[in-house]
């Protein structure tokens, strides 16, 4: 179950599934959501467990995601309003803990299909998957910046970041120009694992405001595999 942790180690968010009444039909079937959660650390425990309200009650919410000024929550949806499946959206969390008004990233992130996994590194540059676009072949991890105001056109990776496969949740380890991509596309398809990689001209910092990526995914960077299964992760 992926966590977003605040910068100051204080507060977490994750997403897990909850079952809720139907919409419609008194004797319906509940219906199986995902709801994003928050957690604050008490003495070193975590406590405070409260719904984080960011979509309506019969939409779901996941794949939580808290930008380095820990002033915006990312994050997958499919609530009323979407262009296709889930969508990603941002939310800005306010000094008292509550989020503002949840808001769709439009049309040069989010597409008539899933768009999934988003993981902001720094304060601007988000990471994210999606299927909806002519890409390497099924989810395809995509690149952004997300400004207050404004949003870029997402760009495609490329090999072997993706690959004819499922490529999903990227993260980095360091700044030691590493890190990993969940993929399926290893002999058993049914299995996801740790795609490792490294990338060169390695520049995590933030320079005007703005995460140079795109210098690092180059013809430079180099993929392996590991044994580590997601559910391991």
């Amino acid at each position: 179950m992926p966590v977003a942790v605040t910068p100051d180690g204080q507060t977490a968010y994750f997403s897990k599934k909850v079952n809720v009444k139907p919409l419609y039909g008194v004797f319906s079937k509940s219906e199986e959501v995902h709801k994003i959660y928050r957690a604050d650390k008490v003495r070193g425990e975590w406590k405070n467990l409260k719904e984080v309200a960011v979509a309506p009650k019969h939409a779901s919410a996941m794949h939580p995601s808290i930008s380095a000024d820990g002033k915006r929550l990312f994050f997958a949806s499919n609530m009323p309003g979407t262009f296709g499946e889930y969508d990603i959206y941002v939310s800005a969390i306010r000094k008292d803990g509550s989020m503002g008004v949840a808001k769709n990233l439009g049309q040069k992130v989010n597409t008539k299909k899933d768009d999934l996994y988003p993981n902001v590194v720094g304060t601007n540059t988000l990471f994210f998957a999606s299927e909806g676009r002519k890409g390497q072949g099924g989810l395809d991890v995509y690149m952004t910046q997300v400004g207050q105001k404004h949003v870029d056109l997402a760009v495609n990776l490329g090999s072997p970041i993706n690959s004819g496969e499922d490529d999903f949740a990227i993260s980095f380890t360091s700044n030691n120009g590493k890190g990993y991509v969940m993929s399926n596309r290893g002999n058993n398809k049914s299995t996801v694992e740790k795609v490792a990689f490294t990338y060169a001209n390695k520049r995590t910092a933030e320079d005007d405001g703005e995460y140079r990526a795109l210098e690092a995914f180059n013809a430079d960077s180099k993929a392996r595999y590991t044994s580590n299964s997601f559910e391991e992760d």
